[in-house]
């Protein structure tokens, strides 16, 4: 069995072949590793957008910030970004993880106010991937463990308990590769292939066959051989080594891509992993609110789920699209990320593309973005 260096060296450069990280954001999943050089990528969500330029730089758009570009300065480069519902968090090279924002819960990693530029989330130390959410987020250590901070419902943190310090560490878990979180339930994919589940459980997304209280992470049965993980609106994703996409939990947004859309059996919810149909060949996969994208080994996308701003880039915006849909305009895509209602891909020629809500939305309320564009920074 590769030892736990050999893994997390094997994930990286998995991740720099395609050229970018998962990304999750609020109100779904968003996690961040480092890209490859010279590619950009952006991580959004409420709190607005951040992009990673290829130089290590960061510039963000602030949604409260009237359409104002802010550039942070940083003590090291950066290597990978989220965004929650509050705050935007970047991964520098050195292994530290900055934060900027509210502190809504906590959701700086610290008690006190506001930040109005980035500062290092207390207590994490050599961080290789972060991700956020709504009000929290995760960060993985080099040695495989997990810390989370922020909002701490709905067992968020791992446990039942009631209280917590701002940072602590996920308990009841192996060594972990990569970790995903959504809005009240989150993902870690282990050293072994499998993947582990916690936080609530009311429409399945837990994976366990069934539904109830919140859990504990436990491995989701019959899963095995995963080289990514996904977790969006009450549902969770998983690409497996072979190149398909795995999904359990909610329907209501089509995000299980069978299909059909509804929050019950009939209609499609799946209490256990259940294969996505017409998708093969699967490198990278990411979750918005409510919607999910894969990148193909050829370089094309594949989208499905809610549509409502144009999110699924095929010119419409509105409804739902309950089986995986080509986005016909985009190709030699080698990175893809998604946060809140935005997607972003980035081609081989370095480009960064985005669509769904518009960049930056104040101060007027500009139209949705329904078929890719360059990101004009």
């Amino acid at each position: 069995m590769l030892n736990l260096r050999d893994v997390h060296s094997r994930f990286r450069a998995a991740a720099l072949a395609v050229g970018a990280l998962c990304l999750i954001s609020a109100p779904t999943s968003v996690a961040a590793q480092s890209p490859a050089p010279n590619r950009p990528m952006a991580a959004a969500a409420s709190w607005g957008t951040l992009v990673v330029n290829a130089d290590g730089s960061v510039t963000a758009w602030p949604d409260q910030a009237d359409g104002q570009a802010a550039r942070y300065a940083l003590p090291a480069k950066a290597v990978g970004a989220a965004v929650n519902q509050y705050a935007a968090f970047i991964l520098l090279e050195s292994g530290v993880v900055m934060a900027v924002g509210q502190n809504n819960a906590q959701t700086l990693g610290r008690s006190g106010g506001n930040a109005s530029s980035p500062a290092p989330v207390p207590g994490l130390r050599d961080i290789v991937q972060v991700a956020a959410t709504y009000g929290h987020a995760l960060a993985l250590g080099r040695d495989g463990t997990v810390f989370a901070w922020g909002e701490d419902v709905d067992g968020l943190r791992g446990d039942n308990q009631a209280t917590h310090p701002p940072v602590t560490r996920v308990a009841g878990l192996p060594p972990v590769v990569q970790v995903a979180t959504a809005a009240r339930h989150s993902l870690a994919l282990g050293q072994d292939g499998r993947v582990y589940a916690w936080g609530s459980n009311g429409q399945g997304e837990l994976g366990s066959g069934g539904v109830g209280a919140p859990a504990p992470p436990s491995p989701v049965p019959g899963l095995d051989k995963v080289m990514a993980v996904a977790a969006g609106l009450k549902t969770s994703l998983a690409l497996k080594q072979d190149g398909s996409v795995w999904a359990w939990g909610s329907n209501q947004s089509a995000m299980l891509g069978n299909g059909l859309r509804g929050e019950s059996a009939s209609n499609g919810n799946a209490l256990s992993p259940v294969k996505v149909p017409g998708v093969s060949g699967a490198r990278q996969l990411v979750a918005g609110e409510g919607f999910v994208l894969v990148l193909l080994a050829d370089g094309t996308l594949r989208a499905w789920g809610f549509d409502g701003f144009g999110q699924i880039g095929v010119g419409t915006a509105g409804g739902y699209h309950p089986s995986p849909t080509r986005i016909p305009s985009l190709s030699k895509v080698i990175g893809i990320n998604a946060g809140g209602y935005r997607v972003f891909a980035t081609t081989a020629d370095g480009q960064l593309w985005h669509w769904g809500t518009p960049i930056p939305v104040a101060p007027i309320r500009r139209p949705n973005i329904k078929a890719p564009v360059v990101l004009e920074s």
